[in-house]
């Protein structure tokens, strides 16, 4: 469902490279962890709802990603996708109506 982004370098072995250029270690327990919250969040985003979803993300995150370690980057970027869904479900399930109409009455 997830469109995979290669990485574009910084990593090396179980290390990732911070922005400063330090290592970082990385243990099995924090990439198993990355791989279960990754799972979730992709279960969260209708398909009807994904490439809207994705978009944003790409937008949001492309001037995150300098100074975030690499191997994070997919996982913000699904985090930011589930967060966009979650709101375009929201506003079609009408959940959103009341907070809409009273900000454009602001508008006004």
């Amino acid at each position: 469902m997830f469109s995979k982004k290669k990485p574009s370098g910084g990593r090396s072995g179980g290390c990732l490279a911070s922005p400063t250029g330090i290592a970082i270690a990385m243990s099995s327990n924090h990439k198993e962890e990355r791989l279960r919250l990754r799972s979730g969040l992709e279960a969260a985003i209708r398909d009807v709802d994904y490439s809207s979803a994705h978009e944003a993300a790409q937008n949001l995150c492309s001037s995150v990603y300098e100074v975030i370690p690499v191997d994070l980057h997919d996982l913000v970027h699904d985090a930011v996708m589930a967060g966009y869904a979650s709101a375009l479900r929201d506003l079609a399930a009408g959940k959103l109506d009341d907070r809409v109409r009273e900000r454009s009455t602001l508008l006004d």
